[in-house]
């Protein structure tokens, strides 16, 4: 049995979601360390399709949307998300992340929910995304929250599973 006071049972700090921060200097932070941890579990070299930052314009309304998890006692920022639209009504979820150590707290489903209502807000019936097979947290965390696997919908030679979701029932 696991201790109560071990990180898998501590629920999760406070946090706030603040929205439109694409270009500051905290995403631009987070984006490094997620850009970082991506480059060392996938195995590979700085690859410039893989550090590639998004143009912030490309998450900001009504391209699309972009988010900081920030823990509330301590401002410090934990994760981060975006969403981009694709065509109308067909929103993808990019490069949602969160620091290793706040995972396994429920926080990584509170993200993707955010995500989804940002996604309904710019119009999406339907949210797309890509994530490679060595993410396996992700992949959990998608398939357990319904997403099931699609067609490949872009050419990225880092993703090995695409996942879609129905925001909304037709």
């Amino acid at each position: 049995m696991v201790p109560p006071t071990s990180p898998e049972h501590r629920p999760p700090a406070p946090v706030r979601i603040l929205g439109g921060r694409a270009g500051s200097v905290a995403a631009a932070r987070a984006m490094q360390h997620y850009l970082s941890e991506l480059s060392e579990r996938l195995g590979t070299d700085e690859d410039p399709d893989l550090t590639h930052a998004d143009d912030p314009a490309d998450v900001t309304p009504p391209r699309g949307d972009f988010v900081l998890v920030r823990e509330v006692g301590t401002a410090t920022v934990v994760g981060f998300g975006a969403v981009y639209v694709l065509e109308p009504g067909v929103v993808e979820i990019k490069r949602m992340w969160l620091k290793p150590d706040v995972r396994g707290r429920g926080l990584g489903t509170f993200l993707l929910k955010e995500l989804e209502n940002r996604a309904r807000a710019l119009g999406a019936r339907r949210v797309l995304l890509a994530v490679n097979e060595s993410l396996v947290e992700a992949c959990g965390l998608y398939t357990s929250t319904g997403y099931e696997p699609v067609d490949p919908f872009e050419d990225n030679p880092y993703a090995t599973h695409f996942f879609g979701k129905q925001l909304v029932r037709t």
